[in-house]
């Protein structure tokens, strides 16, 4: 393929307007994917998030048993795997919607933990008849100490990926603040891409054919540029290797950049495959462009009973039978 028309300026303008999209995609996926709860559903459907949480708690509340004498099942017969995924999910959602909206609420709970205070209540109470133990304030201070513990592990669980604990951080604030800004910036970026891309058909409007060129390489690149480090994230699996105590967070962090990573890769496959058709497009606009010089130029200057001796011959002199521009008006044609 011959060089391009206005290559210099059409290549620069095209690496501008990458920039500009790369940027934006960053910020499209941090405020639709990354701050959006449907991908941490998502991944405590597929890693039983919920079923790892149920079973820490057990875990903890067995081994709490034997410092308090209380029978495990009174910590753990009131819990339940289904009202920990709602209660939890409901908590995740609510922090995201604290950060990503300036009017909203601090986020808060809304697990009931009456079943489980109840439980230990009516264990301890029970417990104190039996053995003739009066129920004074030290006998209280002891019941609500036990009754707090229990309340603040369960809580502490339900903050799957500690995002009630950051809104209540610096950092958190600021993120509440200023995480509003996100799709205007978004919406900047885009404007100045699109303004970038008039004044590249303004260039090269009197060269349509090359326009497919170079709105092939502009898809496939920026599509592409997160493509292959998101593929060797996920053929590593390298978020899996992240050492996390907890299983449950282990499961949500991982499970969500799983999904990320898998959105990530069909989606740039896509982009990269419609930029490369461009670009086949435009090398065949090129190629049928060609021929079609070749056919007028037989049409025009050769005789009915003269086949030439070389194919390529015809192109070159079609372009010397062609009228001369003057050069003052190639200048303002470029």
């Amino acid at each position: 393929m011959k060089r391009l028309y206005h290559y210099v300026p059409m290549l620069l303008l095209s690496i501008f307007v990458i920039i500009l999209i790369i940027l934006a995609e960053a910020v499209f996926f941090t405020r639709h994917t990354l701050l959006d709860a449907e991908i941490y559903k998502s991944a405590m459907d597929q890693k039983s998030v919920s079923t790892a949480m149920h079973g820490e708690l057990v875990r903890y509340f067995t081994s709490l048993s034997s410092a308090t004498g209380i029978p495990p099942e009174v910590f753990n017969d009131p819990l339940d795997e289904d009202e920990l995924y709602t209660a939890s999910y409901s908590l995740l959602k609510s922090s995201l919607n604290y950060l990503t909206d300036k009017d909203a609420p601090k986020p808060e709970s809304n697990y009931d933990f009456s079943k489980l205070e109840k439980s230990i209540t009516d264990y301890v109470e029970n417990d104190a008849q039996e053995r003739g133990i009066e129920k004074d304030e030290e006998y209280q201070k002891l019941l609500d100490n036990t009754i707090s513990i229990a309340d603040q592990q369960v809580a502490s669980r339900l903050d799957m990926i500690l995002l009630k604990e950051l809104s209540n951080t610096g950092v958190g604030e600021k993120i509440h603040k200023y995480s509003s800004w996100l799709m205007p910036i978004f919406w900047v970026l885009v404007g100045l891409a699109a303004l970038l891309v008039v004044g590249m058909v303004i260039i090269d409007r009197h060269h349509p054919r090359d326009l497919p060129y170079w709105a092939g390489i502009i898809i496939a690149v920026s599509g592409g540029a997160y493509l292959l480090p998101a593929y060797i994230l996920h053929k590593t699996g390298y978020f899996s290797t992240f050492f996390i105590k907890n299983e449950y967070i282990h499961n949500t962090v991982t499970g969500a950049f799983e999904i990320s990573l898998n959105r990530i890769i069909k989606v740039q496959l896509i982009v990269l495959i419609i930029g490369l058709l461009l670009v086949i497009s435009a090398q065949v606009i090129h190629v049928l462009y060609l021929r079609h010089l070749k056919k007028q130029w037989k049409k025009t200057h050769w005789n009915e009973d003269r086949e030439p001796d070389d194919e390529e011959e015809a192109p070159e002199q079609a372009a010397e039978a062609a009228p001369v521009i003057p050069e003052s008006s190639e200048q303002t044609d470029n």
